[in-house]
């Protein structure tokens, strides 16, 4: 399946689990424990209703709303997501680009593979996903950056006092950097496409 034939996530999930290995798949699309609250969280989407404004006319047309005290074009932005470039080696770039081409809002995380200092150039809101940590100079710093990058909003993330228990990691031994063992070589060699992207492009690290 190509990008362009994709209409809707559950297109998009099902590209990703062809294209993707494995581990790395259900790294992204899995949850902690028995993933009750992500089916839940699915499942509050769905019950959700549009109500359109019949009758309003076209010609003008503004879906643009305030996040945060952000105004952005669209009721929509970019969450934080970690190790992006795991996936695809242009990762959060590519993500920004297209917050910034849509006048939304871009979310970093603490665990992105490119630097807070990178992302301040993109012209569009920008989050921070601060996670706290032991070292109070590590968490200032952080902050810091973010001042002198010229962020906009700072998220706290305050649910990871422990890391959640995700059973499809430890079923499909998923590291980060990717391990090589018998069962994750095999799921490498099945997806060439993912391993040439990861093995021959730039290594990324933790930047921030």
């Amino acid at each position: 399946m190509r990008i362009d034939r994709c209409n809707n996530v559950a297109d998009f999930r099902s590209m990703a689990r062809r294209r993707l290995p494995a581990p790395i798949f259900h790294y992204i699309d899995g949850a902690a424990d028995d993933e009750v609250t992500y089916r839940r969280n699915t499942e509050a989407y769905e019950r959700c209703d549009l109500v359109p404004n019949v009758l309003a006319g076209v010609e003008s047309i503004d879906m643009s709303i305030t996040v945060m005290g952000q105004k952005i074009d669209m009721p929509l932005f970019c969450a934080p997501t970690a190790l992006q470039r795991l996936f695809h080696h242009d990762g959060e770039r590519a993500v920004a680009k297209a917050a910034e081409k849509f006048g939304t809002m871009f979310g970093i995380s603490s665990l992105g593979t490119i630097s807070i200092e990178e992302i301040s150039t993109i012209r569009t809101p920008k989050l921070f996903q601060l996670y706290f940590h032991k070292d109070r100079g590590l968490t200032n710093s952080m902050i810091e950056r973010c001042v002198a990058a010229n962020f906009d909003v700072l998220a706290l993330t305050v649910d990871t006092i422990t890391g959640g228990n995700r059973e499809r990691d430890l079923r499909t031994g998923f590291t980060s950097p990717p391990r090589l063992t018998l069962k994750s070589l095999l799921s490498f060699a099945m997806h060439p496409r993912w391993a040439a992207n990861y093995f021959m492009r730039e290594k990324f690290e933790l930047p921030n």
